[in-house]
């Protein structure tokens, strides 16, 4: 069992997980002790249990309360936190999930124009509002150590009779992190995900069981809640976000490029344009020295052997990307076969996932098909360039990709970024998504489930984003890094903040 108590005990932790076998770790009976920690007024220096630690905003005294910055109850006290803006973005209101018990959080929400507060549902008042000064926002201290059960005890200076420090000392809860997720679902971003779950399961002792069945079977998964997220390269649908019976969250990990791969003598690097595209897929262009593709490739000699088209067979993002954006290209495609993650192909060869795709394409000379780059690259297959929105002709890279990714985005980040008006963006471009339930108390799930999740969650936003360029992924665009934490924090237990 990991003890999280509220306060930062990093080194104790990460000691603990490497000694750890399998499952839960076992800690002291005596690492649950009790925390003091004191706070010095107008200073940034302050100690937990005896250590120096630097807060980012110096606790301070308004209209006679002791006023303490939300980061640090946040992070030293180990409770969730969330906000609520307005249209000029502005703190209007924030949310508390504090470790009430080994499995419970206690839900406080405070707002910033009110001394009125919710705990656990029921109205309180508070003696002081919650404040902002320099972008920072402070709740009075007296609120949260009696919502934490804590002591807290006032140093005041004899000659001035002002408050000088404030010691408060905080029970520990001791919560169990399970060291063991699950997930399944997209193979567009398989060999990222390998990855990145062998270097988290290296540098924090937990394992992430990913399995690579296809966006459909990943969303089938998380709607029967057999894994803890979903992924899927594809937002849900209307009829999909219905089954799930609760709110669902998009976290984008990536921005990656599906291409056309292709199995001819000598492999030459050929260039295609949406129209000519459909028509090959639809069974319209049957022959490789076909004029209309002749006249995209001058100088290339092209032989006058048949082509054989290869499709996903199973539910897949990968198709819904391509079939998407030859539905927004080309009026014919979109009135014919539409798009999605599963359509009906009028010819053409059927593949499990982007590796069995591109298996089919380098096994059938004069086949055509799509895969994610990565599959490509690594069965060592061409890809051709694809005219974009803006008549240029675009290699899929790291760099074209992900300017397609360089738009305004929603909040809730469910975006395709297929047939970008951008004029050096490569037009098959897209986010793939984990996807997670927004309230993670359901089917049995512990609050460690959910503290464990929104930690791997926000690792892959951040220091995992390192790994996508080396492994042939776009980094997520700084905006998209930041709605996507947004959403993380919005994740709940119970209705409160889950706990970093």
């Amino acid at each position: 069992m990991i003890h999280i108590r509220r306060y930062s005990a990093l080194l104790l932790v990460l000691a603990l997980l490497a000694s750890a076998s399998l499952g839960a770790v076992a800690v002291p009976a005596s690492a649950a002790s009790d925390t003091t920690i004191v706070l010095n007024i107008d200073s940034t220096t302050a100690t937990v249990s005896g250590s120096r630690v630097t807060l980012d905003a110096a606790p301070f005294i308004s209209n006679g309360r002791t006023m303490l910055p939300i980061r640090f109850i946040a992070e030293t006290m180990k409770a969730g936190v969330s906000y609520k803006t307005d249209t000029n973005g502005r703190v209007t209101q924030v949310s508390l999930g504090l470790p009430d018990s080994a499995t419970t959080l206690k839900g406080v929400t405070l707002s910033l124009t009110s001394t009125t507060a919710t705990v656990g549902g029921q109205s309180v008042t508070l003696d002081a509002m919650p404040v902002i000064r320099q972008g920072r926002t402070f709740l009075p201290i007296r609120f949260i150590a009696e919502q934490l059960g804590a002591k807290v005890t006032p140093a005041s200076d004899p000659k001035t009779g002002k408050t000088t420090s404030v010691t408060i000392v905080l029970p520990a809860v001791t919560i169990a992190v399970p060291t063991q997720l699950s997930g399944a679902g997209a193979t567009f971003p398989l060999p990222l995900y390998t990855k990145m779950f062998d270097v988290y399961a290296s540098s924090t002792g937990t394992k992430v069981n990913y399995q690579g069945i296809g966006s459909g079977g990943g969303i089938k998964a998380l709607t029967d809640k057999t894994v803890d997220f979903g992924a899927s390269d594809a937002f849900l649908t209307v009829a999909e976000t219905g089954a799930m019976g609760a709110p669902v969250l998009h976290i984008p990990t990536c921005v990656g490029a599906v291409v056309l791969t292709y199995n001819l003598e000598g492999n030459p690097t050929l260039r295609f344009d949406a129209k000519t595209v459909s028509d090959i897929f639809l069974g319209k262009i049957t022959t490789w020295n076909d004029s209309r593709i002749a006249v995209l490739n001058p100088g290339v000699t092209l032989p006058a052997s048949a082509i054989t088209t290869v499709h996903r067979s199973d539910g897949s993002g990968t198709t819904s990307i391509f079939t998407n954006y030859l539905a927004t290209a080309v009026p014919e495609w979109k009135t014919t076969i539409g798009a999605g993650k599963s359509v009906a192909w009028p010819t053409g060869l059927g593949g499990k996932g982007n590796d069995g795709v591109a298996g089919l394409v380098s096994q059938n000379k004069g086949s055509i098909g799509y895969v994610e780059l990565v599959y490509a690259i690594g069965s060592k297959l061409p890809y051709a360039t694809i005219r974009n929105s803006s008549g240029n002709f675009i290699v899929p890279s790291l760099t074209s990709s992900g300017r397609a990714a360089q738009i305004a985005l929603p909040d809730d980040l469910k975006v395709n970024l297929m047939n970008s008006s951008d004029p050096q963006a490569y037009p098959i471009s897209a986010f793939t998504w984990l996807l997670v339930y927004r309230e993670q108390k359901y089917s049995g799930r512990t609050l460690g489930q959910a503290i464990a999740l929104k930690r791997v969650l926000n690792w892959m936003l951040t220091t995992g984003q390192s790994l996508n360029e080396g492994l042939g992924y776009g980094k997520l665009p700084a905006p998209a890094v930041t709605k996507a934490q947004t959403l993380v924090n919005a994740m709940t237990y119970g209705g409160a903040p889950i706990p970093d």
